[in-house]
């Protein structure tokens, strides 16, 4: 198991900095890559989709941005509901379980 630690942007995998673009909310290992929460308010105003789970390989090099649920440009993920199995809370209101090792959706249930 590596050590993991995150201060604002910065992420630490070892000793090992990597700079995100925004503020990190949470930053954990799990299945040998480390995935990175990063603050769902901090891309607000965009004309792009903001994809703010990512994995990092344990070296730092990025790894994936996970999918969302949806094209909407105000989609983003708002809550890191568990770790393991890998589950999020969209802006849309979709509960997702991540793949760990892709980043793609496994599966999806809308709860509004």
């Amino acid at each position: 198991m590596s050590h993991v630690t995150y201060s604002g942007n910065v992420l630490t995998i070892d000793g090992t900095n990597v700079q995100c673009a925004y503020e990190i909310i949470d930053a954990f290992e799990a299945n040998g890559v480390v995935i990175v929460f990063l603050d769902p308010d901090a891309n607000m105003g965009n004309t792009m989709q903001y994809r703010n789970l990512i994995a990092y390989g344990l070296s730092g090099k990025k790894l994936w941005e996970a999918e969302l649920p949806t094209k909407k440009i105000s989609d983003v993920y708002w809550k890191l509901a568990n770790r393991e199995p890998l589950k999020v809370y969209s802006f849309s209101s979709h509960e997702c379980e991540i793949d760990p090792v892709t980043g793609k959706i496994l599966n999806s249930n809308f709860y509004k």
